[in-house]
């Protein structure tokens, strides 16, 4: 996993998620989802070899305070899932997080990343345009409780000079 300036600081320090880490996830996602997934999930993609779950740590003695699910398919990154406890929003955690995921395709050579937003959650989709992702398209009704159309952004890496 390449570190990154977020990854190294003493607060909103990133690090691979543990067994131990599973309750404190599950708990952030009920916080911020509608229809969360539930700890055995999160203890599933721990174990499949393709997820990279990564938690971000606040707070002193440090604690949870947010996470990062994303996937690594040959060439393309998938965010599946980043989210900051209720008690952390909107202190830069969640930025961070979404930096150190671009950064990881960057360092791995990846061409793209991709992910799928709510089309109502107006402040996720203003911080992937921030970060350079762009609007590819649109499922209707995709999300459940309620019934919501997904998003469709894309980012492309710069390729590497001389390739």
């Amino acid at each position: 996993m390449p570190r990154s300036p977020a990854s190294a600081a003493p607060e909103g320090r990133i690090r691979p998620a543990r067994r131990g880490d599973l309750d404190a996830v599950a708990r952030i996602e009920r916080e911020r989802f509608s229809h969360p997934w539930g700890r055995d999930y999160f203890r599933a993609e721990l174990d499949n070899g393709v997820a990279h779950l990564l938690v971000i740590e606040s707070g002193r003695p440090a604690q949870v305070a947010g996470y990062l699910l994303f996937w690594r398919l040959g060439a393309e990154l998938e965010l599946h899932k980043i989210a900051v406890s209720a008690a952390c929003g909107r202190c830069g955690l969640g930025e961070r997080l979404l930096r150190h995921f671009l950064e990881c395709g960057r360092a791995w050579g990846c061409e793209r990343a991709v992910l799928e937003v709510r089309a109502a959650n107006e402040a996720a989709v203003r911080l992937y345009e921030k970060h350079g992702f762009r609007l590819a398209g649109r499922r209707r009704d995709y999300y459940q409780q309620p019934v919501e159309d997904a998003l469709v952004y894309v980012r492309d890496f710069a390729p590497r000079p001389g390739a």
